[in-house]
């Protein structure tokens, strides 16, 4: 805690871009295509944001069909009007329909897929890719050579941080590389419609992915720690919700203190937060970056077989927290049992 004769740190203007000169909004074309539970949330935003400025409808695609109709229904229940967004069908079409095309998809090969056909289309006009997807770096690189293989194209990294909880409150913290102009062309727009703050990393697309995975580690670890505790704390026979209340009186993070209630609770419905599947998918990037550099993670090797273990459980759709089965069946706990005592698992 800050003592009062430290003085308050400096404030930081959530968006490092002055506004360019050309109003962001009204003229642009925008699309958004992936409507996962993050996008969905993104998208809805991005599109009430769009009309309250008066600019031109969002346009929106996804790789399954059966996610439109989810989109409608989500954005319908939150006040964003059907005028507010066109539905497009044929992702062909999306190049000739946006000036700037936003993606968040669920993983390498699906980002593969999709910029494929985008990069191949015809256009007599500039446009911006952005991908707030979560890829290994390379990735970001390769496509970033293929959009500025043609004039007029711009190819942004802006990963996000954040859950589908925090997507649903534009409350994201972005990371953004690439073009300069380009960034701050779009700066402006995502924020506030997508996230509450964006981050400059740069020039080096391969960067802000690289420092998405280094962000994600972070939550990993704390999630992988916090197994560790409250088996501990389970084991010796302590009060886990006691461990509760101290994580949130000495740290007050709600991500901590909401990772903390899960496990306490054996809460983990994914809804909102992010699934052991999307985990695995995360910490088998995170691990092949470090080992890129030659850098040690046993937090995260160990937070990959606990999640592993979840998954071979039949668990995979449940939230990240439930990675504490793992641990829990290491110590001989039942994996998603409420603990009183110490008693032997012995398995399903």
């Amino acid at each position: 805690m800050r003592s009062p004769s430290t003085p308050a740190p400096p404030e930081v203007e959530p968006i490092p871009f002055s506004r360019p000169v050309t109003p962001a909004l009204r003229g642009k074309r925008w699309a958004f295509l992936g409507l996962g539970e993050m996008g969905k949330r993104m998208a809805t935003n991005l599109a009430r944001t769009l009309a309250t400025h008066s600019a031109p409808p969002l346009r929106v695609w996804n790789r399954h069909a059966d996610g439109v109709p989810a989109f409608k229904t989500w954005a319908a229940d939150r006040g964003v009007h059907e005028s507010a967004y066109m539905v497009i069908k044929d992702l062909k079409d999306i190049v000739n329909e946006a000036d700037v095309v936003v993606t968040s998809l669920k993983d390498d090969e699906a980002v593969k897929e999709v910029y494929a056909v985008l990069f191949t289309a015809e256009v007599g006009h500039d446009t911006t890719f952005v991908d707030m997807s979560t890829t290994y770096p390379t990735l970001a690189g390769e496509l970033e050579r293929q959009a500025s293989s043609k004039p007029g194209r711009s190819f942004i990294a802006c990963p996000v941080f954040g859950v589908p909880r925090a997507a649903e409150r534009a409350d994201l913290v972005l990371a953004i590389a690439g073009d300069y102009f380009a960034k701050k062309s779009v700066a402006h727009t995502l924020c506030p419609g997508i996230g509450k703050k964006v981050m400059d990393m740069g020039a080096n697309v391969e960067r802000a992915m690289s420092f998405k995975l280094v962000g994600n580690a972070l939550e990993l670890g704390f999630v992988e720690l916090m197994s560790e505790a409250f088996t501990l704390c389970e084991a010796v026979g302590a009060d886990a919700s006691q461990l509760v209340e101290l994580i949130r009186e000495q740290h007050g993070s709600a991500s901590l203190i909401r990772y903390a209630e899960r496990i306490r609770n054996n809460k983990f419905d994914a809804t909102g937060g992010f699934t052991v599947a999307g985990g695995l998918a995360d910490a088998k990037h995170i691990r092949q970056l470090a080992d890129a550099h030659n850098v040690p993670m046993p937090a995260i090797d160990v937070a990959q077989q606990h999640l592993t273990t979840a998954r071979a459980i039949g668990r995979a759709d449940y939230d990240w927290t439930a990675l504490v089965a793992g641990e829990r069946i290491a110590s001989g706990q039942p994996p998603f049992a409420g603990k009183t005592r110490l008693e032997k698992y012995e398995g399903a």
